[in-house]
């Protein structure tokens, strides 16, 4: 039976592959932001379980919940600036905003 940690952190690299694979692969300003917070989720879930069973398991969750917060304000202003760019543009490909801006 594998561990919790090992299973948290074979989570966490899944995460990390996948959010990477679709920033990588997408057509849309929303989804590249939905696939950054996949790596960022697979992040949290890394450093959670770097704590598991230790004393410093304190200090990996203050760290996660410092993260969680940085990563929803980082999502907020991503996700105010999208909505400004689809008003200007009226599109949310970045292929097609840098066909636009020249």
């Amino acid at each position: 039976m594998p561990s919790d940690q090992l299973i948290f952190t074979v989570t966490a690299t899944v995460l990390v592959v996948i959010g990477l694979g679709s920033m990588a692969y997408s057509r849309n300003l929303i989804k590249t932001v939905m696939a950054f917070q996949a790596i960022v989720f697979g992040a949290n879930l890394a450093l959670f379980s770097s704590g598991l069973g230790s004393y410093s398991s304190y200090m990996s969750q203050t760290f996660v919940l410092f993260s969680i917060l940085v990563g929803a304000s980082v999502e907020a202003v991503a996700l105010a600036i999208i909505v400004v760019i689809h008003r200007k543009y009226g599109t949310l490909n970045p292929w097609e905003i840098r066909k636009l801006k020249h």
